[in-house]
């Protein structure tokens, strides 16, 4: 498990480099990208994390993976231990595909024999089948790859390394609908009980099946941090096209058949969840839609 404890993140010094605060209320606001934030990444979920550009997600995703740290500072836990990514037995739990893949001068086999170092459950047999699975020639240098796929690739050695957290950020993008296909296949079958995997995407209804957890961010804050089930059971959304229906509707946006509507949801039946209308209705006012948690 993962665990952040009042995480605030923000740029004070003259290279321009974020860094973790003591306390959020340290410096002023132009500078703070990430205020007070607390979450669990608990083991055997999927969670997604979305929000607007610049809402702080790739920041925080570079705290819970050590790339912002510092050793004074604890606010990351790993399975109840500070993290410190200076310790093996830390880091090679964690694997971490960023959004913008590296361009190396090497095989796509000899890397992931360099990876096999530093992740000592590394499996070439599932690497193996990965690439096939996306189509990756793995005799092929990194740097002559396509951006799909290297995004491909690297999904291929997320998985193979094994690691018990996963975190994958804007994983669809560069990807065609049939390599997309092939992610939500793999993070189906490569999920287990005791594995987090944490997805960051703009593009939250092609992995939506998939999700147990829902964290949206907005305002450098936590404004959403739910479960799928709990969101379907106390929330309901439907489409509308009567006026007194938008009236009562805890939130509402036009579409060609008349409102999508969120309202309480009172039938005893959960709900199937409208990421895109959950997600406006989040930003427009999120203490009316965490209120009936």
């Amino acid at each position: 498990m993962i665990e952040v404890k009042n995480l605030t993140v923000g740029y004070s010094n003259p290279a321009n480099t974020p860094e973790i605060f003591e306390h959020s209320n340290d410096y002023d606001s132009p500078e703070i990208v990430l205020r007070n934030i607390s979450l669990k990444f608990e083991s055997g979920k999927v969670y997604g994390l979305i929000g607007r550009n610049g809402a702080g997600k790739t920041t925080l995703l570079n705290c819970i993976s050590g790339l912002i740290w510092r050793p004074s500072k604890k606010k990351v836990f790993l399975d109840g231990m500070p993290l410190s990514n200076g310790n093996p037995d830390m880091t090679s739990k964690i694997f971490y595909a960023i959004d913008t893949t590296p361009t190396l001068h090497i095989r796509v086999d000899k890397f992931a024999k360099k990876l096999s170092l530093y992740y000592p459950d590394f499996s070439m047999e599932c690497f193996n089948e990965c690439v096939e699975m996306f189509h990756i020639n793995y005799s092929e240098y990194l740097d002559r790859l396509s951006l799909g796929q290297k995004k491909m690739t690297y999904l291929s050695y997320a998985f193979a390394s094994n690691a018990s957290h996963i975190i994958l950020d804007e994983p669809t993008n560069g990807l065609d609908i049939t390599a997309m296909r092939t992610l939500r296949k793999l993070i189906a079958s490569n999920m287990t009980d005791d594995r987090t995997i944490i997805i960051s995407t703009h593009h939250i209804n092609e992995i939506s099946s998939l999700l147990d957890h829902i964290v949206i961010l907005n305002n450098r804050k936590v404004a959403f941090d739910h479960s799928v089930n709990e969101t379907g059971r106390v929330l309901s959304f439907v489409e509308a096209d009567k006026e007194t229906d938008k009236q009562n509707a805890l939130y509402s946006m036009s579409s060609a058949y008349g409102n999508r509507l969120i309202l309480p949801n009172t039938s005893g039946i959960d709900s199937e969840i409208d990421y895109e209308l959950l997600y406006e209705a989040v930003l427009d006012d999120s203490k009316k839609i965490n209120a009936l948690f």
